[in-house]
């Protein structure tokens, strides 16, 4: 586990009216360069996504999304995305979503263990949709984009040599992007459904501590050794790594 307290800076949220967490990863050190400008983005749900929202989305140049929302999510709220300017494909990570029943709490670590347990192949095929995407930038989402689309992100970061204390500072700054009028919407939302959310359902739903990234790369460092073999054990081949550093890196 790291134990720096100072780390590199993050993208900041480029201003797309209707989402809070919208950004992207160019800048980046990794092993062959930098990250580039019209490589990954990732974001929050793109349903309330308005006019000019989409005008600002377009003009980051990005030629395919990746859904990872559950089909229950998606149905209830559909991407607004500009018609015909962007391949969107849904590639859930989970069946579906929702908080664990009240008397049985659950931490981001152990969402996040659950995934690296049990969804390695829904995490590798999502990298492999980056590696693979059109010309033009990428953007992963969910519906907080902290999440499922944290692990994505810190995945396929990870795989083209940015060193952990950057991709940790990406997925920190999640948490800080969704404070506010998101985080209390969701708060309240959630608190209306299942009634006095634990502070792990608080965590789960607005958080994303270092510590819960940082925690789960040692876990992937012990089943897997390392995000490269988990990627490769779960049939991203050589080539396809190849390919992703060659989409995201300039």
């Amino acid at each position: 586990m790291t134990t720096t307290t100072e780390r590199p800076a993050a993208g900041r949220p480029i201003r797309i009216a209707g989402t809070h967490n919208f950004r992207s990863t160019a800048g980046y050190r990794a092993r062959g360069g930098s990250l580039s400008n019209r490589g990954l983005f990732r974001s929050d749900a793109l349903d309330a996504l308005d006019d000019s929202g989409r005008e600002a989305f377009a003009e980051q140049g990005i030629s395919r999304v990746i859904d990872l929302r559950s089909t229950e999510e998606l149905r209830s709220a559909p991407s607004a995305l500009p018609i015909g300017s962007v391949e969107a494909v849904h590639h859930p990570i989970f069946d579906s979503a929702g908080l664990p029943d009240a008397g049985t709490p659950i931490s981001l670590v152990d969402v996040y263990a659950h995934v690296i347990r049990e969804r390695v192949p829904r995490l590798a095929g999502a990298v492999g949709l980056i590696a693979d995407a059109p010309a033009g930038g990428v953007l992963v989402h969910c519906t907080a984009g902290k999440d499922r689309t944290g692990l994505v992100v810190a995945a396929a970061l990870t795989a083209v040599g940015v060193e952990r204390d950057q991709v940790l500072a990406d997925y920190e700054a999640s948490g800080r992007n969704l404070a506010g009028e998101w985080a209390e919407r969701m708060l309240d939302g959630a608190e209306r459904r299942f009634g006095p959310l634990d502070p792990s359902a608080r965590e789960l739903l607005i958080a994303s501590p270092a510590e819960a990234l940082d925690r789960t790369f040692d876990l992937i460092d012990e089943l897997h050794g390392g995000v490269v073999p988990m990627l490769r054990g779960a049939g991203l081949d050589r080539a396809a790594l190849e390919r992703l550093e060659e989409r995201l890196v300039d």
